[in-house]
This record gives C-alpha cells, sequence and structure tokens, in this order.
C-alpha cells in the first residue's frame, strides 16, 4: 500500500466510524531568540486604579430549565454601570449530555452575525473544537434571540438522542462543527480585524509557547508559531487585537519588581511566520479579580477590556503608558456566573459569553 493510498483509508475510516481527522498538519515556524523586547524594570509603574476586585466564587445556574424561552439579565453592582440580558442561549448538548458545556472563548464577527466558539471537552481541557454559528440567519429565520429562544439548544439536543425534526435540521445548516484538535487551554481565541485572522495561544502560561492561525473555513490550525518571550517570562492566557492589527495579552504579577497583583499589558504583532512583543510600562495596580479570563477590543470605543469573573475593567488604547486613574473603567456585576470573554460589534453593541448554561448576553447599551 502505497503513501497515498495509507493516508486516503485512514481519513475513510475515522469518517466510517463517525470521528474527524486532522491529518494535514499546520505549517510548523520556529522562531529564534527572544520575542520579547528588553525593558529596564526600575522604569515599571502602575496606575492607581479604583479596586473593583472580586474574589473565585461557586458559579451559579441561570435556569430551572435548560430549554429557557425568556431572557435572564445580570446587572452592575458597583462602578460603570451595564445591563447585560441573554441574547443567544447556545448549545449544551450535541453528541451526548453537556459535551458542548465548557466553552471557553469567543469571537464575533464586526457585524455581529457570526459567531465562533471554541469548546473544550470535560474529559480533557486541551483538547477541543470551534463551532462557527450564522446567527445572522438563526436570528431572522428562527427567532434564537426573540420569539423562540429554546430553538438552537433543542436542535442540538435533538440531535444527540437522533430525533430531529425538520425544523431542526434547517437550523443546524447554520452550525458548522470544526474538529477536535489540541486547543491549549482555549481561551485566548482572537481575530485580527486587520486581515480577518484567527489566532490562539497553543501554550498558555508556558514559557516554549506558540501561537497558531485556525482556518475560518475547515476551523482548524493551519499556521504554528513557536517561540519564547525570555527565559523569565511565560505567555499569558489571553488574546486580543485592535484595529491596527496590534495584538495584547496580559498577565498577574506575582510580585518582585511590579506589585503583586498588578496587571502587566504586553502589546506586539503576530505575523505569518514570527512574532514580537514589548512590555506596556505602565500596568494596572489593581486586578478585575482573581482569574484573568478574557482580554477584548471594543473600535467604537477603542478601549481594550481584561475580563474575569463578574468584573471587567477596561482602559483607552490611546492612553496606554500613560494611563490616569480616572480613565480606567470598572464594573461588578451580579449572578455569579462564570465569564469566559466578551465581544464588541462594529456599532459597540457588546456580547458577553458566560456559562452555566453557555449564552451570549448582549448589552442593553453600546455604551459599555
Amino acid at each position: 500500500m502505497n503513501k497515498a493510498t495509507l493516508l486516503t483509508t485512514v481519513a475513510a475510516a475515522a469518517l466510517f466510524f463517525g470521528g474527524s481527522t486532522t491529518l494535514a498538519q499546520a505549517k510548523t515556524y520556529n522562531q529564534k531568540g527572544n520575542a520579547l523586547a528588553s525593558y529596564n524594570v526600575k522604569k515599571y509603574k502602575t496606575v492607581k486604579n479604583k479596586n473593583l476586585f472580586v474574589k473565585r466564587y461557586t458559579f451559579k445556574t441561570s435556569y430551572s430549565n435548560i430549554f429557557q424561552t425568556k431572557p435572564t439579565s445580570i446587572h452592575t453592582t458597583k462602578g460603570k454601570a451595564a445591563t447585560f440580558k441573554s441574547n443567544v442561549f447556545l448549545p449544551v448538548t450535541y453528541n451526548h449530555s453537556a459535551d458542548w458545556g465548557n466553552p471557553q472563548a469567543e469571537v464575533l464577527s464586526k457585524d455581529g452575525n457570526t459567531l465562533y466558539e471554541l469548546i473544550t471537552q470535560s474529559s480533557n481541557r486541551n483538547k477541543g473544537w470551534i463551532v462557527k454559528y450564522n446567527l445572522g440567519q438563526l436570528r431572522h429565520k428562527f427567532g434564537i434571540s426573540t420569539t423562540h429562544m429554546d430553538a438552537l439548544r433543542r436542535a442540538s439536543y435533538d440531535h444527540s438522542v437522533g430525533k430531529m425534526t425538520s425544523k431542526d435540521k434547517q437550523i443546524m445548516k447554520y452550525v458548522k462543527v470544526g474538529p477536535t484538535f489540541n486547543t491549549g487551554h482555549g481561551q485566548s481565541l482572537a481575530m485580527n480585524p486587520k486581515n480577518g485572522q484567527l489566532w490562539f495561544i497553543g501554550k498558555p502560561v508556558a514559557v516554549k509557547t506558540n501561537v497558531q492561525r485556525v482556518s475560518t473555513s475547515s476551523l482548524k490550525p493551519i499556521t504554528k508559531i513557536n517561540f519564547k518571550l525570555k527565559s523569565t517570562v511565560t505567555m499569558g492566557s489571553n488574546l486580543t487585537f485592535d484595529k491596527h492589527g496590534n495584538a495584547y495579552f496580559f498577565t498577574y504579577s506575582n510580585g518582585g519588581w511590579a506589585p503583586k497583583g498588578a496587571v502587566k499589558i504586553y502589546q506586539g504583532k503576530i505575523g505569518s511566520k514570527s512574532v514580537k512583543f514589548h512590555l506596556v510600562m505602565q500596568g494596572l495596580r489593581n486586578r478585575p479579580g482573581t482569574k484573568p479570563q478574557s482580554m477584548a477590543y471594543n473600535a467604537k470605543r477603542n478601549r481594550l477590556y481584561f475580563v474575569s469573573d463578574s468584573s471587567i475593567s477596561s482602559i483607552p488604547v490611546s492612553k496606554l503608558g500613560k494611563l490616569k486613574a480616572s480613565q480606567v473603567e470598572a464594573s461588578n456585576f451580579s449572578g455569579k456566573r462564570e465569564f469566559e470573554g466578551i465581544q464588541f460589534a462594529k456599532n459597540g453593541a457588546s456580547y458577553l459569553l458566560v456559562n452555566k448554561g453557555a449564552e451570549l448576553m448582549q448589552a442593553t447599551n453600546n455604551k459599555f
């Protein structure tokens, strides 16, 4: 049996047994040297932003019936006022009970009509897949954000029990499920609006790390760049891009030359074969919460967002490195949900991904 025949046979076997195969490996580049520019720790400073820190808590569910038909809401308890209301109840079960119950990241198109959701396995959280939703058609044709909010969850559940109706089948035509691959933690999925490329960090919180580009059509990695920032600095677990194509991630300081718990912000570029970052020499003295869940960018307001559970802080990009405390916005929220990420449409509409159960919540105004 020649090599071509062997590959064809393996692929056919995977399809026959209902699995997926990613035979085509992502093109890999190995970057030499440090990707992080050198800096003088004595020049690092922090801005004393208002402390709206939220401690880790036990997550609560939002439903008594998973097939919800009416929206729930969460609102600010401190800080900049905002209310988020259920917009899309995302699937929780697809092949077996709660197999889609561990969402880690969201990416939203500029028009708000396409959603990429990265989900990791409950048994192995370093493996997962991406689901692509045509929200525009699902809203327009099936009322998943208005009159039939349970339709999407019902369709995916009916798929799991082999009892799909004709309506279910029509709904699932607008839901594309990608293959399983090594996602790392998975919470760093982000799109560069400058070129439409989708990236994630393959090895978060590691010195020897990588970033990987995912095809927006096949929903699997096609490029991998191996690198290290420097021997004493680990990559963060979150990622975002601004409208100019600049990449960002943030970490919490463990102490030493930066105050313990301070937010360190890194800015850089992710190219086709290499990456480069530098430390922004001013951070936030007070972090939003115990665990850094996500990072995001709002083009309408030109602000970066730092997301933790029930706590979100943001800063203006134009003031990076020269922030005043009054320019840092922060909000604490009710509900004790697990916050997975926030995304913004071109018009400033904000969509918060929360869990227990997985849903997309929309702010009631476009000023968050």
